[in-house]
């Protein structure tokens, strides 16, 4: 039983967003970065570790904070507030 042409498209379509998102170029570039300065000796292993997983988990932070606002409550009949966030 092989994937749907549905999900293998989907998959893609998916694929593409996250190159393109500026989310997937910070931690790509900054990453580049500090490998590059772990090599050359300007960071050792726990510097190089901890700013990256600094900068992933605050990316990370954003993108779920952001997912959260988006969250809209429904629209409310005049006179019934049922399902107003207070």
């Amino acid at each position: 039983m092989g994937l749907s042409k549905n999900f293998i498209t989907k998959a893609k379509e998916k694929f593409i967003e996250n190159i393109l998102s500026i989310k997937v170029w910070v931690i790509f570039i900054f990453l580049l970065i500090s490998s590059l300065f772990l090599y050359i000796g300007l960071l050792d292993g726990s510097v190089w570790a901890g700013a990256n997983g600094g900068v992933i988990s605050t990316v990370i932070a954003l993108r779920e904070a952001f997912k959260v606002a988006k969250v809209r409550t429904p629209k409310v009949v005049a006179g019934n507030d049922e399902g107003m966030m207070v």
